[in-house]
């Protein structure tokens, strides 16, 4: 597995949680912006997370 996607799939399922578990809607719009700021973003939350 691609870290690359493995991040989406957090991503997704973060939001997922957010639907769900508080009731929160995030809109599709939304939903592709957060998820495209999150792959751009995978290098660099790499390194914070080292």
């Amino acid at each position: 597995m691609k870290v690359s996607d493995f991040a989406y799939q957090v991503a997704l399922r973060t939001i997922d949680l957010l639907e769900h578990a508080q009731h929160y809607k995030v809109s599709e719009e939304h939903r592709k912006e957060i998820l495209q700021r999150i792959l751009a973003e995978v290098d660099e939350i790499i390194k914070k997370s080292s």
